[in-house]
């Protein structure tokens, strides 16, 4: 039995620009490369630029040497400080905010323009828009916002930590009356304390939500407005240009070999 030498022709196939020798393959190859990134760097300018602003609020916890707070505690309370940049009632005001200047903005918007990060203790808000006044000035409000907001729940949540702590003290007076009583646990009849309970669970449960989850020992301390950025993010020219020269070099490369194929397959 014959083997059919044309069905053999792809064993010994040598890549052309790797087994001949001279510069030409190699210039076809850096010639496409040079014609695909320019390709690529045209048409990032058919692109609308885009500007990205940076606003900051930075936070301050307090650690105890007694263990009460912890750095998971404070790592915990720093993220989330990162959620609460897309609070309702945070959100709501930087909508209203911007509908004040003609700027008629939705959370889906919002969302989509905007990154949060944390640096250390600071949460960073990160607006992107083809105006770099509008990215600036949107980052700027919604970083005061937030800083006026948190301010505003960190009070409610010194008023939760003092209930709960006045809670815990009344409610040890049932558990150790008959032991170690506390002194004002005497001063304080059966129906006094149940009223005092109440009225101490009645302010826990109406300051609760209003703290936003906040603990007494966080502390935020200042907002830092966004700059106008001067320079437009390129990471999308970038990578076009970086397509687009990947493009030339697959080019190249088929330039360079299917002429040497199809001679191949004519010669066997």
């Amino acid at each position: 039995m014959q083997n059919n030498p044309q069905s053999h022709f792809n064993l010994d196939y040598q890549v052309k620009l790797f087994s001949e020798k001279g510069f030409e393959p190699w210039l076809t190859v850096a010639v496409s490369i040079l014609i695909g990134a320019l390709i690529g760097g045209f048409l990032s300018l058919s692109f609308t630029p885009i500007y990205e602003a940076k606003a900051l609020v930075t936070t301050n916890m307090e650690l105890r040497i007694d263990g009460t707070i912890t750095e998971i505690m404070l790592d915990a309370q720093v993220n989330h400080i990162g959620e609460l940049v897309f609070h309702p009632e945070v959100v709501y005001r930087l909508i209203e905010t911007e509908a004040d200047q003609g700027n008629a903005l939705t959370l889906e918007d919002l969302k989509q323009k905007t990154r949060v990060e944390r640096q250390l203790m600071n949460t960073v808000i990160k607006v992107k828009d083809p105006d770099p006044q509008v990215a600036a000035r949107i980052a700027s409000e919604w970083a005061e916002i937030l800083y006026d907001r948190l301010n505003e729940a960190y009070l409610h949540a010194v008023l939760l930590s003092e209930a709960k702590l006045q809670y815990e003290a009344l409610s040890a007076c049932f558990t150790d009356a008959l032991t170690v009583p506390k002194t004002f646990c005497l001063f304080l009849t059966p129906d006094e304390l149940s009223k005092e309970m109440e009225r101490l669970n009645a302010i826990i449960l109406e300051e609760s939500p209003k703290s936003l989850g906040l603990t007494l020992a966080l502390n935020v301390s200042q907002y830092q407005p966004a700059a106008v950025p001067a320079q437009p993010l390129n990471f999308q020219r970038g990578a076009l240009i970086l397509g687009g020269a990947g493009v030339g070099l697959i080019m190249g490369i088929l330039i360079n070999e299917i002429p040497s194929k199809h001679k191949k397959t004519d010669e066997a």
